[in-house]
């Protein structure tokens, strides 16, 4: 791990936004973690989140590799917005957009020939862009999905060189294929997370913060449900 990530996973469980406990995620499953960067909401935070993007996206795709960053409403608009802002500060000047909920009824935007600025908000792109989606976690994906196919009908020939994501679980669905590689096999766009769940609990274990009896949940929790690397790493534990 690069420093960057470890002070970015200490980052985490300062702000509550990745936890430890007992907590029912949205497949039905008791899982020992959590993860929801929604909880930052302050600058400073939002900064921390915005530098921890930015790195990854500059090691992913290299500052020439995108054109703009895509947060989809509503979790992925501050982190896109603390994205750009982030990368500004590296000397990367990138605009940002996100979509709206609903397709704006008046004023310039709501013209027929305008459906892209009726419907996004920020930068609006143009045809053949490379446009960086960032969001929270990849669980079921259905938002990120949803973009994809909007900016798809919007944008002639866009491209995608990545989704960045907070946090990877390295989980596997009902199907055995983790949420993340079954994003990149439907949609073709990389996966690239900031940190992965095995990385979090290694950094907790080698800093103290790993009580026993959590670990213990944390690799039966993983060798049950976990990417195949994912359960080596709980078979070594």
């Amino acid at each position: 791990m690069h420093d960057w990530q470890r002070q970015f996973i200490d980052f985490l469980v300062e702000s509550g936004a990745f936890r430890l406990g007992t907590f029912t995620l949205k497949s039905g499953r008791i899982s020992p973690t959590f993860v929801n960067t929604g909880l930052v909401d302050d600058g400073l935070g939002l900064l921390r989140l915005g530098d921890a993007y930015a790195s990854r996206l500059l090691e992913a795709c290299g500052a020439d590799g995108f054109d703009s960053v895509f947060g989809p409403a509503y979790k992925g608009v501050p982190l896109a917005v603390a994205t750009a802002v982030s990368l500004a500060q590296k000397g990367v000047r990138k605009p940002y957009l996100f979509d709206r909920k609903e397709k704006k009824m008046h004023g310039e935007e709501a013209s027929a020939k305008a459906d892209a600025a009726a419907l996004l908000v920020g930068h609006r792109p143009v045809a053949g862009e490379r446009i960086v989606m960032v969001d929270d976690v990849l669980t079921t994906g259905a938002t990120k999905y949803e973009s994809v196919a909007l900016l798809r009908s919007l944008v002639d020939g866009v491209r995608f060189p990545a989704l960045v994501i907070a946090v990877d679980r390295q989980e596997v669905g009902p199907d055995g294929i983790d949420a993340c590689s079954k994003f990149t096999q439907d949609t073709g766009v990389p996966v690239h997370a900031t940190v992965t769940m095995t990385e979090i609990l290694t950094h907790l274990g080698a800093t103290g913060r790993l009580p026993a009896d959590l670990k213990a949940r944390c690799v039966a929790y993983l060798g049950q449900y976990g990417t195949p690397d994912a359960k080596a790493w709980a078979a070594t534990a």
